[in-house]
C-alpha cells in the first residue's frame, strides 16, 4: 500500500480500518483451532492475517530470542505469501507464536513452562525451540512415557539457531576486583564466588570491606533455564568436572550438594525469570545485589536499555571452570498426533529460513550469537555493552535429563530454606468464589514449599488470628485443613496483620541470621476499616536498613476488581517484593505458585 500518496486519504484510512477488523477476526479463530497447530487457549503472537489457503504451524520459544524471532516470522510470513519457494504445495505457511502471560503479559516462553504445557496439551506447538537441548530431551522422555514409547520428535536432528553463553551479570566495579573484567583470568571461577559466599569477611577478601557481604541472585530451578543451568554449573565445578555427569555423582553431602549449598548462602534473590532479577539489581543498585545469574544476551540488553540510569555499567562474567553455552534447539513435533505432514514441511522452511544469512546475521543486535560457534559476533556484543565476545568459554557439558532431575532433588535438600508469614484476609467482603479461590491459592503455595521451610498461618478481619506455625513437614497437614476451613466474616486490620507477621519474623531472624531467606505473603481485597496501625506507620517499619538493603521481602495480592490496588502497591514497594492481581479465580493459585518460586 502506497502511505506516501496525498490524495485518496480518505479510502487508504477505510482500508486500513477493514484490514485491522479482518486481522481481528482471524487471530480470533486461530486462538481456538488446537487441531491444526493451535494454542489451545494460550495467547498466540500472530504477526499478519493468515490468507484460507495458509498453512497454519505455530511455535513454542524460549524467550531469551524473543525480540529476534517475532521480527523473523513477521518476514518469513510476510514473504510466503508471494514466494513459492516458502510455500507448500502452492499453499502459503503461517506460522503463530504461541505465548504464556507472566504478570499479566503475553511473553514468549519459558523453557520449562514450554514442555510442560505441551506434554498437558495446554499448547499443541508445530515446533518447540526452548533454551537448551536437555528440554527436548525431556519432552522425548515423557511424551514416550505418557504415550506407549512414542517419539514426538521423528526428525533425526534438531539443529541449532541461536547460541548465547550464561554469565553472572555483575556490577564493574565487582567483576574487576574477581578479576573477570574486562578479560577473565584464571581466578575468575565458580570456586571464587563460592569462597565469597562462604567467607565472614565478604567483600573484604577483596580489599573493599566496604562492600560488605556478597549478594547473590539465580533464577528458580526447573522454572527458570538459566537458573536451572546455574546450578547445574556449581554441581559440576564441586565436583571438578566440565561433562560426563552420572546420576551417582550427584548428591547432597559431596562436592555437588556442598558447593550448591555454599553458593546458597550468598542468594536474597530467587523468581521465575532472570530478567526480573535484573530488574531488581538495577534499580537497587550494588548495595542491593552484587551479581545474577543471566544470558549474555540480557546483559547487552539492560546496557542497550538503562545504560543512562546506571551508577556503573553491568558486565558479563564468565567463569573459566566452566560455563554453558545456550544453544536453542529447533524441534519439529512430527511424532505427534496434532502435526501433519505438510505441517512438517512448512515447519523446515521456516527452519530454514531461520539458519538463513540473512536471519542468523540480524542475531547480534539483539545481543545473540550465531548457530555457527566459528562465526564471530559483532556489535553491539562488544565491550562497550558489557561483552567480550573475545572471552575465553570454558565450556560445561549437559548432562541427560535424569542426572539434571536429580541435581534438582539434591538442590531442593541443601539450598537455604524460608521462613515465610501467609497473610490471609478472611474479611467479610471476601465471602463467595472470593475466598473460594483465595484458600485454592494457598493450599496450592503450601503445597509447593520445601519441608524444611518454615511456615506460619496468620488471618485477620477486624482481628487477627494465631494459626499453625513450625516446619511444614511437622505442620503440614494442620495448615492445609486449617485453611480449607476458613471463613469470611468481620472486618479488615490489614496493616496491623502486616506489622505483626513483619515483626514476627523480625523475631526470628534475630535467632537463626542469614541461614534462612524471610517473606510475607499477603492477600487483602480492601482498604484498611480496623486497625490501630497507620499505612504510612507500616511503610516506615517495612523499609529495609541500611545496613540490610534486601530486609524482608514481601508480596502482596490483590484479590477482586475491587480491590484498593494502591495500598497493597505501597506496602509490596516498601520491601523489596511484587504486587500481583490475578484476573481470574485460576489465576489466584498460579500466583500463589509463582510467589513459592521467590522463595
Amino acid at each position: 500500500m502506497n502511505r506516501n500518496g496525498s490524495q485518496g486519504v480518505w479510502l487508504i484510512g477505510a482500508v486500513v480500518l477493514l484490514f485491522i477488523f479482518i486481522v481481528a477476526g482471524v487471530v480470533g479463530m486461530i486462538g481456538g483451532d488446537k487441531g491444526d497447530g493451535g494454542n489451545g487457549g494460550v495467547a498466540g503472537t500472530p504477526t499478519a492475517a493468515a490468507p484460507d489457503n495458509a498453512v497454519r504451524i505455530s511455535i513454542a520459544s524460549s524467550n531469551t530470542k524473543e525480540k529476534w524471532l517475532h521480527a523473523a516470522v513477521e518476514a518469513f510470513n510476510a514473504a510466503s505469501l508471494t514466494d513459492s519457494s516458502l510455500q507448500v504445495g502452492g499453499h502459503p505457511v503461517f506460522v503463530e507464536i504461541l505465548q504464556e502471560t507472566i504478570d499479566g503479559k503475553p511473553v514468549d516462553y519459558r523453557s520449562g513452562t514450554m514442555v510442560t504445557d505441551t506434554l498437558s496439551g495446554k499448547i499443541q506447538p508445530t515446533v518447540i525451540s526452548p533454551g537448551e537441548e536437555s528440554w527436548v530431551a525431556k519432552l522425548v522422555r515423557e511424551y514416550g512415557a505418557a504415550n506407549n514409547g512414542a517419539n514426538p520428535v521423528k526428525a533425526s536432528s534438531n539443529p541449532l539457531v541461536v547460541r548465547t553463553p550464561l554469565v553472572i551479570a555483575m556490577w564493574e566495579s565487582r567483576a574487576k576486583a574477581l578479576g573477570c573484567w574486562p578479560a577473565p583470568g584464571p581466578e575468575c571461577t565458580w570456586k571464587a564466588l563460592r569462597a565469597l559466599a562462604i567467607d565472614p569477611a565478604g567483600w573484604g577478601a577483596y580489599q573493599h570491606p566496604e562492600w560488605r557481604k556478597f549478594r547473590f541472585g539465580y533464577g528458580y530451578f526447573g522454572e527458570s533455564n538459566s537458573g536451572t543451568l546455574a546450578v547445574l554449573a556449581m554441581c559440576l565445578s564441586g565436583l571438578d568436572k566440565t561433562g560426563g555427569l552420572t546420576v551417582a555423582d550427584v548428591e547432597p553431602d559431596n562436592g555437588c550438594g556442598r558447593f550448591i549449598s555454599d553458593i546458597e548462602k550468598a542468594k536474597v534473590h530467587s523468581g521465575k525469570s532472570d530478567t526480573w532479577l535484573i530488574a531488581k539489581m538495577t534499580t537497587g543498585g550494588p548495595e542491593y545485589l552484587d551479581g545474577v545469574v543471566t544470558y549474555e544476551s540480557n546483559v547487552i540488553a539492560t546496557n542497550l536499555k538503562s545504560a543512562a540510569d546506571l551508577r556503573e555499567p553491568l558486565v558479563s562474567v564468565y567463569p573459566q571452570d566452566g560455563t554453558i553455552v545456550v544453544t536453542h534447539p529447533f524441534a519439529i513435533l512430527d511424532g505427534t498426533p496434532w502435526v501433519n505432514a505438510d505441517q512438517a514441511s512448512a515447519a523446515r522452511l521456516l527452519q530454514d529460513h531461520l539458519l538463513s544469512a540473512d536471519q542468523q546475521g540480524k542475531l547480534a543486535e539483539y545481543g545473540l550469537r550465531p548457530a555457527d560457534p566459528a562465526a564471530k559476533p559483532g556489535s553491539p556484543i562488544d565491550a562497550s555493552h558489557g561483552a567480550n565476545p573475545d572471552a575465553t568459554i570454558v565450556a560445561l557439558s549437559v548432562p541427560e535429563t535424569l542426572v539434571i532431575d536429580r541435581i534438582g532433588e539434591v538442590w531442593h535438600q541443601v539450598r537455604k530454606h524460608a521462613a515465610i508469614v501467609i497473610v490471609f484476609d478472611k474479611s467479610g467482603s471476601m465471602g463467595g468464589s472470593k475466598i473460594t479461590a483465595s484458600i485454592k491459592g494457598a493450599q496450592a503455595f503450601v503445597t509447593k514449599m520445601e519441608s524444611a521451610d518454615y511456615l506460619r498461618w496468620l488471618p485477620f478481619d477486624n482481628e487477627i488470628y494465631q494459626g499453625a506455625a513450625g516446619k511444614k513437614s511437622d505442620i503440614g497437614e494442620r495448615l492445609l485443613s486449617e485453611i480449607g476451613s476458613t471463613s469470611a466474616d468481620g472486618g479488615t486490620a490489614l496493616y496491623d496483620a502486616v506489622r505483626q507477621a513483619y515483626d514476627e519474623l523480625v523475631a526470628l531472624r534475630a535467632t537463626n541470621g542469614d541461614s534462612m531467606r524471610y517473606g510475607i505473603v499477603v492477600l487483602s481485597d480492601g482498604a484498611d476499616t480496623s486497625s490501630t496501625t497507620s499505612l504510612s506507620q507500616l511503610e516506615t517499619a517495612l523499609a529495609p536498613a541500611e545496613n540490610d538493603p534486601f530486609g524482608i521481602q514481601i508480596h502482596t495480592i490483590a484479590i477482586g476488581e475491587d480491590a484498593d490496588q494502591t495500598v497493597l502497591q505501597k506496602i509490596a514497594a516498601a520491601a523489596n517484593g511484587r504486587f500481583w492481581a490475578p484476573k481470574s479465580d485460576q489465576d489466584v493459585v498460579t500466583v500463589y505458585k509463582d510467589i513459592a518460586a521467590h522463595y
